[in-house]
């Protein structure tokens, strides 16, 4: 080592010893990568520190006597002149330009301490800006279109550095358009892997989307959003296989409706890929979930629902071939059941239908149905007193009530619950929408043959293999219902189990029972305008338009539900002023749980149950009070209808069970004969029929279905298939000349997948939360007040004897009594079974397979 050198490092460090386990041998890499492999190499030397280096530099500077260098810079012009070389070529050979001078020591320590000086930056900086010679004039040029030449150029490499680098995060081969990788696109995850794959770029673009004004300003903007998809469109503009976020993109804005042009301009920025390959998409992604459809039904257990889809197909040009018409199709759907749902026995099949052709010889037991069940009905009350009970607690002049969270307070304990928890999730899987009539006979036929046939179903064989060992539950509303067990009792005598279905069970869903009971305290209870606590002076009073008239389309049940349950809460907010003594419900807040709960039972006791009825209806008909049991009669029925939503709601197919019997006598006394015999069809296969698996199996995976396992999601089946049946009428309905019926067909098992991917989008971004998927529902305390202090003014549940309607049309009739007595006291119910009996033969002649 050259002396020179080493009493550098000794001057600068007393203290210090040189320790070669301490300082690294080799000196740290100046661009010793842009040599050529075949030069020859520096010397090595020891490392030392740059804060060395740099004391060295500033203790030379404080040793000039002037403050100016003019001298000593003049003084090496000439040396440099006397040597016949000028600064360019002092700088070149000083800068690795002279092999000689790059493998000598102490040009090589010059070199390393002018690239490791703090004065380097400002030499620079001045090179490329220099300061003015006078306070006015023009700037000197220097070297800034040199320098700006030579930093666009490493900016460039260092670009297309990091851009290789990140390209693997953006990497989405065409193989790749599935529903894993679309719905595990994770923003946050991807920006955290492109700051660290790419830093360079994502400052350089940082830098141009926000600046440090804003940074320190605003508090909430975040830029990496827009950073990351800046660096994905350049992504994507070098390689069509970087469009992992394209893809993605194109996908949630087709499920959400944008236009092809739309689609055309955001393609053209490199935001989303073109409408084209996106409409090719939808096609790959019907093909992978009719797979997965046709998988999954060999290995899991599963039930199936179908519904009718109604909509008009408008044409542009028309011609005899291309007409506008009325498009009656059919969509159908497959709830794959979770791993821990009650599963059938292998022998489940024939075990039901050796077990079907003895007991379906004979009726149910009768005596049950109308001595009635006491367990149940306890059960059924203490339900009732709950209502009662939630209605006080939630009004708002129970807010921060003390003991609100007392045991004896909370609800009943279940009777029969369905699991909740993510592992009790059902998987929906939709089959394509078929452009068949379901309504009649024929129309069911064929939509069960194609839906089979989707499933994979197909040859002979596999009709003798599914029909001989698969139980099929087949779900849908009271017609779809209908016509398969019509189907079922017209092939009873047919050659083999396939042509008999006696692989099928079909079942009614509980959303259009909840729609057809609404419907019929409606007929019961509408009264006239002039009738205190009818549903027709609620209608007036609220200014609640169309319901007077019952509709099956638009929103009227739901309005009607809305109106049902505040004319619900106002009467009992009434009642509870009479029992509870008091003359507004906050005087209340003073009671204690036990007070309350002892109020909720004589209001249920006193002024809705079937004993208040009877002990009015037992008292001379002059002294009778009937505004007051009419009341009574309408608390009465309508905690049915709450009690069967509720159940619903929990998922507790006990309660459900419970009320089997109060809704058949409903619907046989108001008149609705088709839900009667849906309630007798049940009856008769639970307690009859069916073997005691599939009984399990029917209410415990074919009544109540939760798509994401949490407390109070659970809904009927034939809702969810509505639900599905909107998907393809409107919020994945392709418009314009495109929309075909075949195009519908097409892509229909593509919905849940599109659906996956519009939630998994808006999970992610708060802004989209809610945006869309639930309608703002109003405060309906004022209107809940209004009916109430009608019902306080009119003193309706004060008892007044010989008080009586001003119009016979307010007089509602008795319709679980008028049930009762008319199914008790008539052959009905025997009638309806000699109909229904078919002798089923049990013959399997499959020659034709032959």
């Amino acid at each position: 080592m050259d002396n020179f050198y080493v009493a550098d490092v000794l001057e600068n460090n007393e203290n210090q010893t040189y320790e070669p386990s301490i300082h690294s041998d080799d000196e740290p890499d100046d661009c010793a990568n842009d040599l050529l492999d075949d030069e020859v190499t520096e010397p090595s030397l020891p490392s030392v520190p740059p804060s060395l280096r740099r004391q060295k530099t500033a203790e030379l500077r404080s040793k000039i006597p002037t403050t100016s260098l003019l001298p000593a810079v003049l003084a090496t012009l000439e040396l440099w002149a006397s040597l016949g070389i000028d600064l360019p070529i002092f700088l070149d050979a000083l800068s690795w330009g002279d092999l000689a001078c790059r493998q000598n020591k102490k040009v090589h320590h010059a070199r390393t301490t002018l690239m490791h000086s703090e004065e380097l930056p400002g030499i620079i900086r001045r090179w490329h800006r220099p300061p003015r010679l006078e306070r006015k004039g023009k700037r000197p040029e220097a070297a800034h279109e040199v320098l700006d030449a030579f930093v666009l150029e490493q900016v460039k490499e260092r670009v297309s550095d990091d851009m290789k680098r990140s390209s693997s995060s953006f990497i989405s081969p065409p193989e790749e358009v599935n529903e894993h990788a679309l719905t595990h696109t994770n923003y946050d995850d991807l920006i955290s892997e492109t700051k660290q794959s790419a830093p360079f770029v994502w400052e350089v673009f940082l830098s141009a989307a926000y600046t440090e004004k804003q940074r320190k300003r605003n508090t909430s903007k975040n830029p990496d959003l827009i950073v990351l998809n800046m660096i994905s469109q350049a992504q994507y503009s070098r390689s069509q296989r970087r469009g992992r976020l394209p893809k993605l993109h194109a996908i949630y804005l087709k499920a959400c409706g944008m236009s092809a042009r739309a689609f055309d301009f955001v393609h053209i920025l490199g935001i989303a890929m073109s409408h084209k390959w996106t409409a090719n998409a939808y096609k790959v992604l019907s093909a992978l979930k009719l797979k997965e459809a046709q998988a999954v039904v060999r290995t899991r257990p599963w039930v199936i629902s179908h519904d009718n889809v109604n909509f008009p197909l408008r044409v542009f040009s028309q011609r005899l071939q291309n007409q506008s018409h009325f498009i009656s199709a059919t969509a159908a759907t497959v709830w794959v059941l979770p791993a821990s749902a009650f599963a059938l026995s292998a022998n489940a099949n024939r075990n039901l239908v050796e077990y079907r052709a003895e007991k379906s010889k004979e009726l149910f037991d009768q005596d049950a149905l109308f001595g009635g069940d006491v367990l149940a009905a306890k059960r059924i009350e203490a339900q009732h007193v709950h209502h009662v009970l939630r209605i006080l607690l939630d009004c708002p002049e129970f807010t921060g009530y003390a003991h609100s969270k007392d045991p004896m307070l909370q609800p009943p304990p279940p009777v029969d619950p369905l699991p909740t928890g993510p592992a009790a999730a059902i998987q929906p899987l939709m089959l394509p929408t078929v452009d068949i009539e379901e309504a009649s006979y024929e129309g069911t036929m064929k939509v069960m043959m194609v839906f089979l046939k989707y499933l994979g179903f197909e040859s002979d064989e596999d009709h003798k293999e599914m029909s001989t060992s698969k139980l099929i539950c087949w779900l849908g509303d009271q017609l779809t219902v209908d016509r398969l067990r019509g189907m079922f009792r017209l092939r009873a005598e047919d050659f083999n189990s396939m042509d008999r279905l006696d692989f099928m069970v079909p079942i009614a869903g509980w959303f259009h029972a909840l729609m057809a009971l609404a419907n019929s305290l409606h007929t019961q209870y509408l009264g006239t305008s002039a009738g205190v606590g009818w549903l027709r002076q609620g209608i007036d009073l609220l200014q609640r338009k169309g319901l007077i008239n019952q509709s099956t389309k638009g929103p009227f049940w739901h309005h009607l539900d809305e109106l049902l349950h505040h004319v619900s809460e106002a009467h009992f907010r009434a009642c509870w002023k009479i029992v509870g003594k008091v003359d507004s419900l906050i005087e209340l807040q003073s009671r204690s749980p036990r007070e309350l709960l002892s109020i909720a039972h004589d209001i249920v006791d006193q002024y809705a149950s079937r004993r208040a009825l009877e002990r009015i209806d037992n008292m001379p008909e002059n002294e009778r009070d009937q505004i007051l049991r009419q009341s009574i009669q309408w608390n009465s029925d309508i905690l049915v209808y709450t009690e069967l939503q509720s159940a619903i709601r929990t998922g507790d197919v006990g309660r459900i069970e419970d009320l089997l019997p109060t809704l058949l006598f409903r619907f046989s006394g108001g008149g609705n004969s088709k839900y009667a015999i849906e309630i007798l069809e049940l009856l008769q296969g639970l307690r009859q029929e069916w073997t005691p698996e599939v009984r399990q199996y029917v209410k415990h995976c074919c009544w109540l279905m939760t798509t994401t396992g949490d407390e109070n999601s659970f809904h009927p089946y034939d809702l969810g298939q509505e639900h599905k049946i909107a998907d393809v009428k409107v919020h994945f309905h392709s418009l314009g000349p495109g929309a075909s019926m075949e195009h519908l067909t097409q892509i229909s098992p593509a919905i849940p997948t599109l659906r996956m991917v519009k939630d998994h989008i808006t999970s992610q971004f708060s802004m989209l939360e809610g945006r869309g998927k639930h309608h703002h529902t109003p405060n309906k305390e004022e209107d809940i007040q209004k009916l109430t202090a009608s019902y306080d003014e009119s003193q309706l549940y004060i008892e007044t004897p010989g008080r009586t309607h001003k119009s016979t049309q307010d007089l509602a009739e008795d319709y679980i009594t008028k049930g009762y007595t008319t199914l008790s006291d008539s052959p009905t119910v025997s009638d309806w079974f000699k109909r229904r009996t078919r002798v089923r033969s049990t013959e399997e002649d499959w020659s034709e397979l032959i």
